[in-house]
C-alpha cells in the first residue's frame, strides 16, 4: 500500500468585503486521485469532493459567479438600521422639545431705584436740610412756575448751605417749609425745569439736581425779584 501524499491550498478569492469567510482547496493525491473543496460563506459550509477535474471546473464557475454576480454593498446600506415601530395599538411616545432656559428678565431702570432711598415719584422730608434762612431768602422772589421756584429752592441750598448738588427729597422739603403747593407730578416738575426751561441738569435715576448755566443767568438777570423796602 503506497503512502498517501496530501497538498493543502488555500485560496482566499472572496472579496475581502463580502465578509464570506475563506475558501479551502484540498487536493489529495494517493493511489486514488481525489479533489476537495471546502468554501465557507459566513458557515454556510459547502464541501465538494471528486473527480479534480470536475471540482476545479465547479470552483472556476463560482470564482466567475462573484466576480460578476454579487454587488459590492454601499457604506449607507452597510450602516443603516430600519425604523424601528411600535407594535399595532400602542402610540408611540412623543418627544418633546426642550424648552429654552429663560434668560434673566432685564431690570427696567426706574427713578424709584437708585440705591440712594430717594424717589422723585415719592419725595419725602429730610430733617437735615437747615430752612431758618429760606422765609428771607424765598421772600425776595416773585415765581411764575414751579421751575422758577425750584430754581430758587436750588440757589437757597448752594448759596446758603453750600450744596451744589441737591436731590428730589431736599426740594420737596423746601416746597414745605416755604408754604408754597408742591407739583402733583412732582418728578415731572423737575423733568420740565430741565427739558423745558433748561435751568437744571436732572438725573432722575439718582434723583439729583444741579443749576445749569442756563438757569444761572435766568436767576441773576431774568427772574422777578421784589423792589427792596
Amino acid at each position: 500500500m503506497s503512502r498517501t501524499r496530501q497538498h493543502v491550498l488555500r485560496l482566499s478569492f472572496l472579496p475581502p468585503y463580502l465578509g464570506l469567510g475563506r475558501a479551502t482547496f484540498r487536493i489529495s493525491k494517493g493511489t486514488i486521485l481525489t479533489a476537495k473543496l471546502h468554501i465557507d460563506m459566513s458557515q454556510g459550509v459547502i464541501n465538494i469532493e471528486g473527480d479534480p477535474d470536475l471540482v476545479r471546473e465547479i470552483y472556476k464557475d463560482f470564482k466567475d459567479y462573484l466576480a460578476t454576480g454579487v454587488p459590492r454593498p454601499s457604506p449607507s446600506q452597510a450602516h443603516v438600521q430600519p425604523p424601528q415601530h411600535a407594535p399595532a395599538g400602542h402610540a408611540e411616545p412623543e418627544v418633546k422639545p426642550k424648552a429654552k432656559p429663560r434668560g434673566a428678565s432685564k431690570r427696567k431702570i426706574d427713578v424709584t431705584d437708585n440705591g440712594s432711598g430717594i424717589n422723585p415719584n415719592a419725595p419725602k422730608l429730610d430733617k437735615n436740610i437747615d430752612t431758618s434762612g429760606l422765609a428771607a431768602f424765598y421772600g425776595q422772589y416773585y415765581p411764575k412756575n414751579n421751575s422758577e421756584k425750584i430754581l430758587i429752592f436750588l440757589k437757597y441750598l448752594s448759596e446758603k448751605l453750600g450744596l451744589e448738588e441737591a436731590n428730589t427729597d431736599q426740594i420737596y422739603t423746601l416746597f414745605k417749609k416755604s408754604g408754597e403747593k408742591i407739583p402733583k407730578a412732582f418728578a415731572q416738575a423737575f423733568h420740565d425745569a430741565g427739558s423745558k426751561h433748561g435751568f437744571i441738569d436732572f438725573n432722575g435715576a439718582a434723583g439729583t439736581i444741579k443749576v445749569t448755566i442756563v438757569g444761572e443767568n435766568h436767576f441773576n438777570h431774568d427772574l422777578k425779584k421784589k423792589a427792596a423796602e
